[in-house]
């Protein structure tokens, strides 16, 4: 701010009522309100309103006080303007313990991992940083603008699921997908991914997925992992930024990576089968629930994974050395074999050790990616 040599420029405090600004201005140049009041034209009561912060300084006002004190009209409007942002700010922040029930209800150590909160944020300040992480100024907004119309799942009498914390790890994911890029979506490369994907099965899940993200950003799909969070129950989902952007997210529900491929397959088939920009979350316990589109999905990647005939093979392994043998044949992980073996037979005792872990490793290099 420019301001006349006879006069010291001043820096309030963005917080402090003009009026003090005006009031201190006065007091150092010795002029009187009645004064200012003669050479503004402002009446002496309105002048005295100022000083004593009972009212504000408006736009009119402010030219008046640039003429009269040689302070531009700028400071005048925009100290005005940034007192009142922070008495508005003071008293929003003064309703957030209201929302403190909500904000309860989410996972504390998922918001502190992801560098939501912090453990040594008040509570207001826990609420604040919730709703700007998911862009909204609400619970109610919340509702509205995220389970409502986007967690659209199905609800099973024999499972709950956090609602919200669903919400939080699809907002996750559309955060670490945000800034990935890929091309236009191309049903016909998607499906040269999806025919690809039984070899990566045989590689460590992380090399696996680092394989099954870039072959996925050439078809114009952006592939991304975000641990899971409690109570969710979610294995994987279809997400949408925008009307012609896909996300596939991925947890490590079980940790079993036969699972995890499936899972994955599953929601290339959401994106080959159901192109209707539509939320699909993968929960596990829900595969009885009778929905046309899950089940197709479900059909998908069976077929995908293995060759035809390859159950009815699967199912006569009896033996580990068997499925170990019959994977090799098939080319595909043995993982994916001893899991579809237990799937089919509920012999799981057979291959179960095959399947494997995803380990605590395994989850920090996804993590890094």
């Amino acid at each position: 701010m420019k301001t006349s040599p006879d006069h010291q420029e001043f820096v309030p405090n963005w917080s402090v009522h003009p009026g003090a600004v005006l009031r201190a201005i006065l007091e150092q140049r010795a002029i009187r309100q009645a004064e200012l009041a003669e050479r503004t034209g402002l009446t002496p009561k309105h002048v005295n309103q100022i000083v004593k912060e009972g009212v504000g300084i408006s736009g009119d006002v402010a030219v008046l006080l640039e003429r009269a004190l040689d302070i531009p009209a700028r400071f005048w409007t925009r100290l005005d303007a940034d007192y009142q942002a922070h008495v508005s700010e003071d008293k929003a922040r003064s309703k957030l313990a209201d929302f403190s029930q909500w904000a309860n209800n989410f996972d504390a150590s998922a918001l502190q991992r992801y560098g939501i909160t912090r453990a040594s944020d008040d509570q207001p300040k826990r609420v604040e940083k919730i709703l700007k992480f998911f862009q909204v100024a609400s619970p109610v907004a919340f509702e509205e603008t995220w389970l409502q119309p986007r967690v659209s799942f199905r609800r099973s009498q024999a499972f709950t699921v956090a609602e919200q914390n669903t919400a939080l790890w699809l907002r996750l994911v559309e955060r670490g997908a945000e800034h990935a890029t890929v091309g236009q979506l191309r049903a016909r490369d998607l499906r040269r991914v999806a025919r690809n994907i039984p070899a990566m099965t045989n590689l460590a899940i992380p090399d696996g997925f680092v394989a099954a993200r870039a072959a996925l950003a050439e078809a114009g799909v952006v592939l991304t992992f975000v641990r899971q969070i409690p109570d969710t129950r979610v294995c994987a989902a279809t997400w949408w930024l925008g009307a012609d952007r896909p996300v596939i997210g991925m947890t490590e529900r079980h940790r079993k990576p036969d699972i995890f491929w499936f899972s994955l397959v599953h929601e290339i088939g959401h994106l080959l089968l159901h192109p209707k920009r539509k939320t699909f979350l993968d929960l596990e316990g829900e595969k009885g629930v009778d929905d046309a589109a899950e089940q197709e999905a479900d059909g998908f990647a069976a077929a995908t994974l293995l060759p035809d005939g390859a159950d009815a093979r699967i199912i006569q392994a009896t033996t580990r050395e068997e499925l170990i043998l019959l994977a090799t044949r098939l080319g595909v992980g043995v993982t994916v074999v001893a899991g579809r073996h237990g799937h089919l037979t509920n012999r799981w005792n057979v291959g179960g050790s095959l399947r494997g872990k995803i380990t605590n490793a395994d989850l920090d290099a996804l993590e890094r990616m």
